[in-house]
């Protein structure tokens, strides 16, 4: 969707004051909106966007959270499995000199 020279406005305005502050501006009847209906409506598009993008940062750090805990599950299975093989070693030197 092409941005009209207003909403390009409202835009560096939104981003200027950041999400929080606009959000609570909406939810308290602040004067963020005031400008009429067709600000109104931008606002409520760039919070939905800011959403979206809030939810895809999460989902990706997600992502990366679980396949650091795997890693480490797997260092740590390599690690006691190496930890015992040491472990055999000495035992196997000392029986068998």
């Amino acid at each position: 969707m092409i941005e009209t020279e207003q909403e390009k406005q409202w835009r560096r305005e939104l981003e200027s004051a950041g999400e929080t502050a606009v959000r609570d501006s909406m939810n308290h009847g602040g004067g963020i909106a005031t400008g009429g209906e067709p600000k109104r409506q931008y606002v409520f598009r760039w919070l939905r966007e800011k959403e979206q993008e809030r939810q895809r940062r999460e989902s990706q750090s997600a992502w990366y959270v679980c396949w650091t805990y795997r890693a480490t599950v797997a260092t740590l299975v390599v690690a006691v499995l190496t930890f015992f093989a040491a472990i055999a070693a000495v035992v196997a030197t000392v029986l068998h000199p």
